[in-house]
């Protein structure tokens, strides 16, 4: 659905998260090696509750409410995503399993590190967001706005 909806700010980046997530679930049902999608949709689904609790109060007039979820979502994005990950992704690099083929690994290391680095991405974002928050009191999301695509005749 990603490609076939309007196209908005954060059309790349999200696209390149939604294909590096197919190939590392498809890669770990492929080669058998569950226990590295089950602990990275851990990882994932800890701070996703937070992103829904966050996405619900900022369409109410409960501003504080909003403030203090966001920055608890910061946190354990931070703790999850940022300090949590690369380390399961050292772990992953440099445990001895044999998975039948050398390039197994390397792979799943290449796609954890594209997300890794799409997690610090989106934390940036958010710690803009923060700023903009305390100094102006806005909480427009510039990022997610649609932008007009225009195609030539």
């Amino acid at each position: 659905m990603h490609f076939a909806t309007s196209r908005k700010n954060d059309f790349v980046e999200m696209g390149l998260h939604h294909i590096v997530a197919m190939y590392l679930f498809g890669g770990c049902y492929l080669f058998n090696v569950w226990e590295i999608g089950s602990i990275i949709a851990l990882l994932h689904d800890i701070a996703d509750v937070t992103t829904g609790i966050v996405k619900c109060l900022a369409e109410t007039r409960f501003g504080t409410a909003t403030a203090i979820t966001f920055v608890t979502h910061m946190i354990i994005w931070a703790y999850t995503r940022l300090y949590l990950l690369p380390w399961m992704i050292y772990k992953i690099w440099t445990t001895p399993v044999d998975h039948f083929s050398p390039v197994v690994i390397p792979s799943f290391v290449y796609l954890l590190g594209c997300m890794f680095l799409l997690h610090w991405y989106w934390f940036l974002l958010f710690c803009r967001l923060l700023k903009k928050y305390t100094t102006s009191g806005s909480t427009e999301d510039e990022q997610s706005k649609t932008s007009v695509v225009k195609k030539n005749a």
